[in-house]
């Protein structure tokens, strides 16, 4: 459960605040594998802060530091970042994730207002605008389908 807000700061002091705008207060459905990644998650974390005489109350952040404050999004960052160099992977920017996410889910088909919503954009327009360079391969896709459709329909 996340309770709204934004965390955002300085590189020694991460601050909350609210979303910019109405539509960054939204549900966003997570699949049952992300779900149970994060509850095997919060299981490790709460055994690692057991072990340093530490406990995981309720209201603790499950990624934190020490169970009870968030980890500074700079310090996600630097953490990301060692690991693209310690995988040997082309090195991207942590936003590049969520790029990423919305472009796979274009290509499986994913309708764009569901995919704006996803990204919290406040129109679809931006959503189509930004990620237009999917659209050839999908007309493609799109074009078949059609044909497909269109046979069947024929056909009875």
């Amino acid at each position: 459960m996340f309770d709204g807000n934004t965390v955002f700061g300085s590189p020694n002091r991460p601050d909350f605040s609210y979303p910019k705008t109405d539509s960054g207060m939204r549900t966003i459905a997570l699949s049952e594998s992300v779900i149970t990644a994060l509850s095997q998650y919060r299981k490790e974390k709460k055994a690692q802060l057991f072990r340093a005489g530490m406990k995981l109350t309720p209201s603790c952040y499950v990624i934190s530091d020490n169970g009870s404050s968030p980890i500074n999004p700079q310090t996600v960052h630097k953490f990301f970042l060692y690991d693209i160099k310690r995988s040997e992977v082309p090195r991207i920017r942590f936003h590049d994730l969520r790029h990423t996410h919305a472009t796979i889910m274009l290509q499986l088909g994913e309708h764009a207002k569901v995919v704006s919503e996803r990204l919290c954009h406040a129109v679809v327009q931006t959503t189509l605008n930004l990620y237009s360079h999917v659209t050839p391969n999908m007309q493609k896709d799109s074009a078949i389908r059609f044909d497909e459709a269109f046979k069947n329909i024929h056909l009875q």
